[in-house]
């Protein structure tokens, strides 16, 4: 008797966090290759850094340097073009994320989601700016009206805040943050690790490549 048991996985994502743009495209194969169900959780890494009172400081440069190749590395890896943006305040991605909302009841959240990192760190447009969001929605033959209204109605940011709380109850403090089956997995490079539990949390064996004996 085979199991179909349909996993979900609780995807918490800022627009605004490169990683994120990373971790979203191999997040998508994942959940096409496993047939999982995403189940999208938009948060800000502003509230969610004020909620932990984490500290802002600079890293020294040899640290910087590396993070700036190792970002380019996996942009290269996952066929993206990703662009830095300088003195980022995350709070640039609130009314994208209230845009979601509305890409999740058109069930064209991936699509929105493709266009909105494409247009943050491949275009360096600002997401924070109505009419980039609009021209995106036009583009995906969104209801432009009912859209625009969406981004913004501030309500919606209680939405991302509890979100944030969920997050950090259960121990995440960043994104992507991925959980599966309750755990936690943050980073684009836990990918093979989410889809490992996938495959324990379903019942099926899931070879994946490192994997010794497997």
């Amino acid at each position: 008797m085979t199991n179909d048991k349909q996993i979900s996985v609780e995807f918490y994502f800022d627009y605004s966090c490169p990683w994120t743009y990373l971790g979203y495209k191999r997040l998508i194969q994942t959940a096409t290759r496993t047939a999982s169900l995403i189940v999208w959780k938009p948060i800000n890494l502003e509230i969610v850094s004020e909620a932990l009172n984490k500290p802002k400081k600079e890293s020294p440069k040899y640290i910087t340097d590396y993070k700036k190749k190792d970002l380019q590395d996996w942009a290269s890896y996952c066929s993206l073009d990703i662009k830095e943006h300088k003195n980022l305040d995350h709070r640039v991605s609130l009314k994208a994320s209230r845009g979601a909302f509305f890409a999740l009841s058109e069930d064209k959240i991936v699509d929105y989601s493709s266009e909105v990192f494409k247009a943050f760190f491949t275009d360096l447009a600002d997401i924070s700016d109505d009419q980039v969001l609009i021209n995106i929605a036009e583009k995906l033959d969104m209801d432009i009206a009912a859209f625009e209204e969406s981004i913004k109605n501030d309500l919606q940011d209680k939405i991302i805040q509890s979100n944030c709380q969920e997050l950090i109850s259960k121990g995440g403090y960043g994104s992507p943050t991925m959980v599966v089956d309750k755990q936690l997995f943050f980073g684009n490079d836990r990918m093979n690790l989410v889809e490992f539990a996938i495959g324990q949390a379903s019942g099926k064996v899931l070879v994946l490549p490192g994997q010794h004996d497997a």
